[in-house]
């Protein structure tokens, strides 16, 4: 990192405990508020150590969702795309098979998440996937 990598970060991290309240209130939200039997919900057990930096759904047809968010802008990511035991640094286990591991990653999908959303954004979030 450099010096000025450095200062920006020193600045941010007086923002950091508020950034985090922010993203678990966006997740409350989003958990409350999604009730569509065709999108997983990530596991919350209430946990208040929990931040949130991505929120991370399960959809069966993963590429027809990704379309609709598209189709009304609602962003979206797949973090972590490969499955551990397929990427490079594993070498060693790129010829076994995980059944489980390989459905999760051809099924999840990162929700927007970031404190800087409003609450109006979160909610037509949550509008937007109620009605896929």
């Amino acid at each position: 990192m450099d010096e000025i990598q450095a200062a920006f970060l020193n600045i941010k991290l007086g923002y950091l405990d508020a950034d985090n309240l922010r993203r678990q209130t966006i997740a409350m939200q989003y958990i409350s508020g999604i009730k569509n039997h065709r999108l997983q919900l990530p596991f919350y057990d209430g946990s208040k150590n929990h931040v949130f930096h991505v929120f991370v759904i399960r959809v069966e047809d993963r590429e027809n969702f990704v379309n609709y968010l598209d189709d009304n802008d609602i962003g979206w990511l797949i973090h972590y795309p490969i499955p551990p035991h397929q990427q490079k640094a594993l070498s060693n286990y790129n010829h076994l098979n995980f059944k489980i591991t390989e459905e999760i990653h051809k099924s999840v999908v990162s929700i927007p998440m970031s404190p800087v959303l409003t609450d109006d954004e979160v909610s037509r979030v949550v509008q937007v996937l109620n009605h896929y």
